[in-house]
């Protein structure tokens, strides 16, 4: 069995993946509701509400068409549309997180004798699917 590979685990917005991306994380989590009454004894908790998120950094380069490069994302982020997106390494049998987000936010760093980067986040809309890549 063999290990997940960080470098070919990706994010697709749409059909695209990101352009030369560097890093990307997921976040799922669920909130608890807590009840404590006369008749418990300390507190118990019943799940509540999930949420999920996705982000990720990559260098700043316009993408050659078939990928998502800084300028798509800013565009899906400012006109507030609803995007397909997955994070998957693409190998059959192995674990595809997908569902429909909006750019939540994104950020553009330029250091001086650096190369340009960018940062942007998705926010989850509704739920996480789980499945497996064929």
């Amino acid at each position: 069995m063999a290990f997940y590979e960080g470098s070919k685990m990706r994010i697709k917005i749409g059909t695209n993946e990101v352009y030369h991306e560097t890093d990307a994380t997921l976040n799922w989590q669920r909130e608890f509701k807590e009840i404590a009454s006369k008749d418990t004894t300390g507190v118990e908790n019943t799940p509540g509400k999930s949420s999920w998120s996705l982000s990720s950094n990559a260098y700043a380069r316009n993408a050659p068409g078939t990928e998502n490069d800084l300028k798509a994302i800013s565009d899906a982020g400012q006109s507030g549309v609803l995007v397909d997106v997955e994070f998957t390494d693409g190998v059959a049998g192995n674990v595809v997180f997908s569902g429909k987000a909006y750019i939540e936010s994104f950020s553009v760093k330029s250091t001086n004798d650096e190369t340009v980067t960018f940062d942007y986040s998705l926010k989850g809309n509704g739920v996480l699917m789980t499945g497996i890549a064929v």
